[in-house]
């Protein structure tokens, strides 16, 4: 069956206008949710808070105070062995969010000055908003004592948690003798619920981290393990009577300058680009709180800092690298499904953005328009993926995602991307659906369709046909209860099934994958707090019946004192590659801890009987990978982390790589840091051992200092330099081919 949602532009265009009427508000409906049990009120005030980390007793006098002192992690719902306050009220555009957090020795505060969203492992408070109340989409606010913030989206039909969403809020944080406190202002505009109720009710819960010798979870409600659905199982809170609907227009200009230098290492000469000045603008208006349009024109997409760097020796698939850019981050999350089929980083270079992304009743929607002056995409086959180019070569891309709240915590939706070119053309259309089967069961599925067109040029090097069509699918049963976990998928992955706005880096293939999986929990008086062991085994074929992979896999993870946690896989399978069968087989551990505060230790350990898949013959394989980051007071952070692996075959060392990622941060204040990151790769072959011609050596350099000050999420300064090197067979040492000066200021002006 192929699954075609929209015949022709016509019906694609009436579909975006019903979506839009339904986004102005002429379809509305309040869920059954709305109506649950109210847990606390939220009280209207009229004073405001000065928000400076300092708990007046007259400026929060009016606030609805609770409890949050049961413990939820590692413990079971039992009493917390230390207590947190929170505070809640608002004033009809701003809620307000206070918390005192006792402790019996406030010098074992964890807490550091650090950018924003890097708090993950410092004591922190914050509150989580259900605004529609539809127990599938929430908001994350906390803050650690020095007041840096941490936001994010949770989706949870999806299970995805993105950090990378920001908002603009407010807060302030204090030690103090027995206790650290936080206040916190958060926007209403910066909020997505449905302004036409007379009174909302939202989701809320009310967490502290508290991280010692284990890492303790306190909440002002208990958590039942047995129910999957986080957000079904949290209080609810009901205020912001009679909203009065403002403006809400976020508009930020952008300019960005360069001056880079390359240079060819023969010939030794630097070559200097003119200096490059750039404008941009980005736009966010909230047509109301639940529906946004967002549009970019001639956008800055330059990453700023640089990704973490990824070994990619012995392997033949493309790696996965996650979007940053703040354009695509905000209402990113309306956009989901379970495969995933929009990935906004292969939009590379565009002239302009727009995006409409929008929740009524239980109808959610997202709209994505924008071209694209550079296009690339995956070539994914069954046993490995390319990237294909067009080059400067302009394309024009469309999303459309629509999904429908049926019954409790199940949806159904559907989806299009669709990007074109001169000659080139990728359009994908699918329905999916997550059910809810019981409080500790779920079924998910989606089906997809795609047509494909490509130039001769891809047809050429990469051996495909003019046209493709094909189709993909999966169905995922998952189970998750207090002891017990598993799950049961199949895949079916279409010969020339193609998402090129997404990340599919293999296609050609069916899979059925089963896991069974058992925890086990104890209390403080116990060595181990948390003990998880689960096996599972799936098979891989092609579409044309040949077998690609049997694989059994057991896994085992174990938390226990100093934050620490064992992680083992072990397995083996029968592998295909090139014509022949090899029998494979790994073990790997992971142990991180942190032996005191300032301390981070995280060791990575593989050995492995692997395919060697440039000479299709079996080798061995060991990779390590430590990893170290102190904290030098709280201001001052390393990091270093490195990865060394050997691969043999009969014969000797085939080859011998290692990679480091160095970085030293120093955060002057909540606002601004300094950072310096070397980034150094190393690979040393024995040509002798390769079937085809190889560099016997080849390293890279790259370093980058970046200084930032930030306002908040949207308004920053940057300014850095970064240079890179290569050293190759021709090269006596690292010769540095590229050098860049770069400046870049962002302000966020809120009507």
């Amino acid at each position: 069956m192929r699954p075609v949602l929209l015949n022709g532009p016509v019906k694609f265009l009436r579909l975006i206008f019903l979506l839009l009427t339904i986004g102005s508000g002429s379809i509305s409906s309040e869920s059954v949710a709305q109506q649950s049990n109210i847990d606390y009120q939220i009280p209207r005030i009229t004073d405001l808070p000065e928000i400076d980390g300092n708990i007046g007793e007259l400026e929060w006098a009016a606030a609805t105070r609770v409890m949050l002192n049961i413990e939820t992690n590692p413990g079971e719902n039992i009493p917390s062995s230390v207590t947190s306050e929170a505070l809640i009220m608002g004033d009809g555009e701003t809620l307000y969010v206070a918390f005192i957090s006792f402790d019996p020795d406030v010098t074992e505060i964890r807490a550091y000055y650090r950018d924003r969203d890097d708090v993950r492992n410092h004591d922190q408070v914050g509150i989580v908003l259900d605004t529609f109340n539809d127990e599938r989409r929430a908001y994350e606010f906390f803050v650690n004592p020095f007041g840096v913030q941490l936001d994010a989206i949770n989706d949870d039909v999806n299970n995805d948690y993105d950090h990378s969403w920001n908002a603009i809020w407010d807060s302030a944080g204090r030690i103090n003798d027995d206790n650290y406190t936080v206040e916190i202002a958060i926007p209403l505009k910066q909020l997505r619920f449905d302004q036409s109720l007379a009174q909302q009710t939202w989701g809320i819960n009310f967490v502290r981290r508290y991280p010692r010798g284990r890492d303790y979870q306190i909440s002002d409600s208990a958590r039942d393990r047995n129910i999957s659905c986080y957000l079904c199982d949290i209080s609810k809170a009901q205020g912001f009577e009679n909203l009065e609907r403002g403006r809400n227009l976020e508009v930020v200009p952008t300019l960005t300058t360069t001056v880079v230098e390359t240079r060819d290492p023969v010939s030794g000469k630097w070559e200097r680009e003119n200096l490059d000045p750039d404008g941009g603008l980005d736009v966010r208006w909230g047509i109301n709180q639940n529906l946004y349009l967002n549009a970019t024109l001639n956008p800055d997409f330059s990453q700023v800092e640089a990704d973490r760097t990824q070994l990619d020796t012995n392997t033949t698939f493309s790696l996965f690298i996650p979007e940053r850019r703040t354009f695509f981050l905000d209402g990113a999350d309306y956009f989901n499904s379970y495969l995933n089929v929009v990935h906004t980083r292969n939009i590379s270079d565009p002239d302009y953005g727009t995006k409409l992304t929008g929740k009524s009743g239980n109808h959610s929607y997202g709209l994505l328009a924008a071209n694209d002056t550079s296009t690339s995409f995956l070539i994914p086959g069954s046993l490995g993926s390319s990237v294909g180019s067009l080059g400067d070569v302009e394309s024009d891309i469309s999303v459309l995602r629509y999904r429908y709240d049926v019954l409790n915590n199940s949806t159904i939706g559907a989806i299009v991307t669709d990007r074109q070119a001169d000659g080139y053309k990728n359009t994908v259309t699918g329905v999916d659906g997550v059910f809810q089967l019981t409080d500790s069961d779920t079924l998910s599925i989606q089906s997809l369709h795609s047509e494909s067109e490509y130039p001769l040029a891809i047809q050429t090097q990469f051996g495909q046909l003019a046209n493709l069509s094909d189709d993909a699918h999966v169905v995922n049963f998952r189970h998750r209860d207090s002891r017990w976990d598993g799950f049961a998928t199949y895949v079916d992955y279409g010969k020339d099934f193609r998402a090129d706005l997404g990340f599919i880096n293999q296609v050609d293939y069916r899979k059925f994958t089963i896991r069974v999986g058992h925890t086990w929990r104890w209390d403080d008086d116990n060595f181990f707090s948390r003990i998880w062991f689960a096996g599972d085994w799936d098979k891989t074929l092609d579409q044309s019946g040949l077998k690609l992979e049997e694989e059994i896999e057991f896994f085992i993870e174990m938390d226990s004192p100093l934050q620490s946690r064992l992680k083992g896989l072990f397995g083996a399978s029968q592998t295909y590659f090139n014509g022949k069968y090899f029998d494979e087989q790994f073990n790997q551990l992971r142990l991180n801890f942190r032996p005191n505060s300032d301390l981070f230790l995280n060791l990575y350990f593989r050995l492995e009987d692997v395919v060697d898949f440039a000479n299709t013959r079996l080798g061995r394989s060991v990779r390590i990978g430590p990893e170290v980051t102190y904290n030098w007071g709280p201001h001052l952070q390393i990091n270093l982390d490195h990865t060394l692996q050997r691969f043999d075959v009969d014969g000797g060392r085939l080859f011998t790589a290692k990679l480091t990622d160095a970085r030293i941060n120093y955060q002057f204040t909540t606002r601004s840091f300094l950072r310096f990151t070397l980034q150094y790769t190393d690979k040393d072959r024995d040509q002798s051992l390769y079937v085809n011609p190889v560099q016997s050596r080849s390293k890279t350099l790259a370093t980058q200092l970046l200084y930032s000050y930030r306002l908040n999420a949207a308004s920053r300064f940057f300014i850095g330099y970064s240079d890179a090197g290569f050293q190759d067979d021709d090269l006596d040492s690292i010769e540095s081919t590229n050098r860049t000066i770069f400046a870049k200021l962002s302000y966020a002006w809120q009507l």
